[in-house]
């Protein structure tokens, strides 16, 4: 039973590691290639969170390798990360979380970080929970009102 369950873990979970791993590389590409970084714009536009999410990398100021197609800046950075943490991906809660904790492009607000870490683990707990039962609330404010 446990050698099934796990078969059909892995079968569910292989191409979203392949498409997570696809938009990485089209994040790579968009660096030096304005058209790639459209694809990635509309990929990210279209409601793709991981899109959303790598398109903040490309932006943030943290992350500097070869870009020579965006100017690098936290309002950029920080818009695409809160869409993406918008449509539910806990990556972009954490980022959005660190920005809040460390004054990274808005003003430290610890109360405001607290609620992103909590939305974090709150959909980390959804996405390793057998059958994923509730929905993520769309504002982090929800989250820090119960605690």
């Amino acid at each position: 039973m446990k050698k099934s369950t796990l078969m059909v873990l892995m079968l569910l979970i292989w191409p979203l590691a392949a498409a997570a791993q696809d938009l990485e590389s089209l994040r790579n590409q968009a660096e030096s290639d304005p058209a790639t970084l459209a694809q990635l714009q509309a990929l990210a536009r279209g409601h793709d969170a991981k899109a959303a999410f790598y398109l903040g990398t490309l932006y943030s100021p943290l992350i500097t390798r070869k870009e020579v197609t965006v100017h690098k800046g936290w309002p950029e950075t920080l818009h695409w990360y809160r869409k993406a943490a918008g449509l539910g991906l806990a990556r972009a809660d954490f980022d959005l979380g660190l920005a809040y904790e460390e004054g990274l492009g808005v003003r430290k607000n610890p109360q405001q970080a607290k609620a992103y870490f909590a939305r974090m683990a709150h959909i980390a707990q959804l996405e390793t929970a057998l059958p994923a039962a509730a929905q993520v609330p769309a504002n982090p404010q929800e989250s820090a009102r119960q605690d």
